[in-house]
C-alpha cells in the first residue's frame, strides 16, 4: 500500500474519535439550561437595578433583590409562586427569630447556637419544604448583619427580597419554560431499555435449554430507573404546560409526548410482568417448566417482533407492517402451542404458555397504526392524572 494512503487511512481513524467526542461535545452543550440561565440572569439583573435605586435605607443593601429573582425562578409558574411565598415566609420567620434573641443578647456564639437551632426547627415546617434553609440563614443575617438596625435591615432584607422574587415569577410568565426535550431524551431513554430487555428475553429463549436463576439475573434489565425518570420527566412538562402561554403553540407536540410516555409505561408494566413469569416458569431445574424446547423458539421469535414493533415507532404509535409481523409471530406461537399442549392436561403449563400469550398480545395492542396518529387534526385531551394501569 502506497504510503500516501496508509497515511490518509491513519488519519481517517485518527479523526473518527475525534469527530465523536467532538459530537458528544457538542451534544452536551445542546442539554445545557440555557434559557432558564438566560432568564435568571436577566430576573437579577432588573431585580439589582431595582435594589440599587430603591430609597432610603434599603438601597444600601442591592443584592437581596436578585437573591430574591434566583430564589423565585423555577420551570413553572405555579412552582415560582409557591417557592417565592415559601421563601418569603422562611425569610421573615427567621427574621423574627433573630429579633428576638437580639432584643435580649449582643451576637455571641450562644446567640449565634440559638438562631441556628431555633431556626433550623422552624424550617423543618412541611409546608415550606425546600425553602425551610431560609429560616437559619436568614436569622444569621439578621442577627450579625443587621445588629446596628435590626429593623431597619429586616424591612429592606424582607423588602427586596420580595421585589426580587415578585421579578422572577413576572420573568417566569414572560418567559415561561416548557421542557419538551427533556421528556423526549427520558422517552427515548426508555424505549432503549424496552428494547433491550426484549432481545435479551429472546436471547435467553435461544438456547439449547431454560436459564438458571443466575443466568435469568443476568438476562434481566432494570426498567424502573429509567421508568422513573419519564414519569418524573412528564409530571414537570405537565405542570409547566399550566397557566403557559407556550402551550397552545406547543399543544400537539405535548399531547404527543404525553401519550407516548403513557404508552410506554404500560408496556413496561406488561413486559415486566412478562420477565417476571419467564424467570419463574421457565428455569433450569423447575419439575416443568412453562414452554419446553417445542416453544421456546417461538416464544423467542414473537418478543424479536415484538422489539421491532417498538423500536419502529415512538410509543404512542406503531408502523402497520411491524404490527402485523409481530401479530404473525403471535399466530405462530399460538398455533405451536395448540400442537404441542392439545394432548397434554397439565393445567399449569398451558395457563403459563397462555399467560405469556396474552401478555405479548396486550403489548401489541398498545400503540396504535400511525394512520390513528392526531396530526391530521384531531387533537388528544391531556390527560393530568397519573395512569392507572397498575
Amino acid at each position: 500500500m502506497p504510503s500516501s494512503t496508509v497515511a490518509t487511512h491513519g488519519g481517517a481513524q485518527a479523526s473518527a474519535p475525534a469527530a465523536a467526542r467532538s459530537a458528544r461535545f457538542r451534544a452536551r452543550v445542546r442539554r445545557l439550561p440555557w434559557a432558564p440561565a438566560l432568564t435568571t440572569a436577566g430576573a437579577g439583573a432588573i431585580a439589582f437595578w431595582v435594589g440599587a435605586v430603591f430609597p432610603g435605607p434599603a438601597g444600601e443593601f442591592p443584592y437581596y433583590a436578585p437573591l430574591g429573582a434566583v430564589v423565585a425562578m423555577s420551570t413553572t409558574v405555579m412552582g415560582s409562586v409557591r417557592k417565592t411565598v415559601q421563601s418569603i415566609v422562611s425569610i421573615w420567620l427567621g427574621s423574627m427569630i433573630a429579633l428576638a434573641i437580639g432584643a435580649v443578647s449582643t451576637p455571641s456564639p450562644v446567640t449565634v447556637a440559638l438562631v441556628i437551632g431555633l431556626g433550623t426547627i422552624a424550617g423543618s415546617w412541611s409546608w415550606l419544604d425546600d425553602m425551610g434553609h431560609w429560616v437559619p440563614t436568614a436569622g444569621l443575617f439578621v442577627l450579625i448583619i443587621g445588629t446596628d438596625d435590626p429593623v431597619a435591615f429586616v424591612s429592606a432584607f424582607g423588602g427586596l427580597t420580595l421585589i426580587g422574587a415578585a421579578i422572577g415569577v413576572a420573568m417566569t410568565v414572560l418567559f415561561p419554560q416548557l421542557p419538551l426535550g427533556p421528556t423526549e431524551r427520558a422517552i427515548r431513554d426508555v424505549r432503549t431499555e424496552v428494547l433491550v430487555q426484549l432481545r435479551r428475553l429472546a436471547h435467553a429463549l435461544q438456547g439449547d435449554g431454560p436459564p438458571t436463576e443466575t443466568q435469568w439475573r443476568d438476562y434481566v434489565a432494570q426498567l424502573d430507573p429509567a421508568v422513573q425518570r419519564m414519569r418524573a420527566a412528564r409530571q414537570l412538562v405537565l405542570d409547566a404546560s399550566r397557566v403557559n402561554r407556550r402551550r397552545e403553540h406547543h399543544r400537539y407536540r405535548l399531547e404527543r409526548e404525553l401519550e407516548q410516555a403513557a404508552a410506554l409505561e404500560r408496556v413496561c408494566f406488561l413486559i415486566e410482568e412478562l420477565t417476571q413469569v419467564l424467570e419463574e416458569e421457565e428455569r433450569a431445574g423447575n419439575d416443568h417448566v412453562g414452554l419446553g424446547p417445542e416453544l421456546r423458539p417461538h416464544t423467542a421469535q414473537a418478543l424479536l417482533a415484538l422489539a421491532d414493533l417498538v423500536q419502529s415507532g415512538d410509543g404512542r404509535t406503531a408502523d402497520p407492517g411491524a404490527k402485523a409481523d409481530a401479530q404473525d409471530a403471535l399466530a405462530a406461537l399460538v398455533d405451536q402451542i395448540h400442537d404441542v399442549r392439545v394432548g397434554e392436561p397439565s393445567y399449569d403449563e398451558l395457563f403459563t404458555a397462555g399467560s405469556i400469550v396474552t401478555t405479548i398480545r396486550r403489548c401489541i395492542e398498545t400503540p396504535h397504526p400511525v394512520s390513528a396518529s392526531p396530526a391530521s387534526g384531531q387533537s388528544a385531551r391531556i390527560e393530568e392524572r397519573p395512569s392507572d394501569h397498575r
